[in-house]
């Protein structure tokens, strides 16, 4: 699909979507197997807005497994309509877990290690301390966070817990381990603890979310 915001025009096609600024024109063009979902969000103002929010880009290409999930929900709506409703809020939930895909830059000696740092930190299995791993990558721990943030623009912490709510949604969404066991498994120490940090993110309990990803199924 073809689509026009004011003046801007860019493609919507797979693994790509588009961003609409609230009160801006667009127009577009279907292909002929054009497929539609459209959700309306309302900026929170809150301190963490929506990761999508930050680009400066109307279009932008996202992981593969963001297009699966949207399109899961797209899916199922199509199929029954009525569902829409239960399913809005783990598609927000969704929403929240939306990051523009990485373009892949010049690489540097200094921005190979710190990838190779990322993909330690990235490494679900709750042996990967940052510590250890800007030792490891030959940095001290101001220049280490320096350089990470300037490459991945968030602290090695914060992209740690990124890549572990990652892990919990697909877990959460296509496995019927049950959440204490997905805890122990992402390296929390009790399901207490992941259930706190899973609801201050995004405002619902891991077994919240797994029942509204799973309501459309079930009905």
């Amino acid at each position: 699909m073809q689509l026009d915001i004011e003046g801007k025009t860019g493609v919507v096609s797979s693994n790509r979507l588009a961003f609409i600024p609230e009160e801006h024109v667009h127009a577009f063009v279907p292909s002929r197997d054009c497929n539609l979902l459209v959700m309306e969000v309302e900026s929170s103002g809150g301190d963490q807005p929506l990761p999508v929010l930050r680009t400066h880009s109307s279009f932008i290409a996202v992981e593969p497994w963001s297009w699966r999930l949207f399109s899961m929900f797209g899916a199922e709506i199509a199929r029954h309509p009525r569902n829409a409703e239960k399913i809005s809020p783990v598609a927000m939930t969704a929403l929240q877990l939306l990051r523009p895909r990485a373009s892949t830059p010049v690489e540097t000696a200094p921005g190979l290690r710190i990838r190779e740092a990322a993909q330690k930190l990235g490494t679900v299995d709750g042996s990967s301390c940052v510590a250890d791993v800007a030792r490891g990558a030959g940095f001290g721990q101001s220049r280490f966070h320096a350089l990470f943030r300037a490459t991945h623009g968030q602290t090695p912490k914060q992209f740690r817990l990124q890549k572990l709510l990652d892990e919990a949604v697909e877990r959460l969404l296509t496995s019927s381990e049950p959440v204490s066991q997905i805890a122990y498994a992402l390296g929390y120490e009790n399901a207490s603890s992941f259930n706190r940090l899973f609801k201050r993110r995004f405002s619902i309990t891991p077994s919240e979310f797994r029942a509204s990803g799973s309501s459309g199924s079930n009905l």
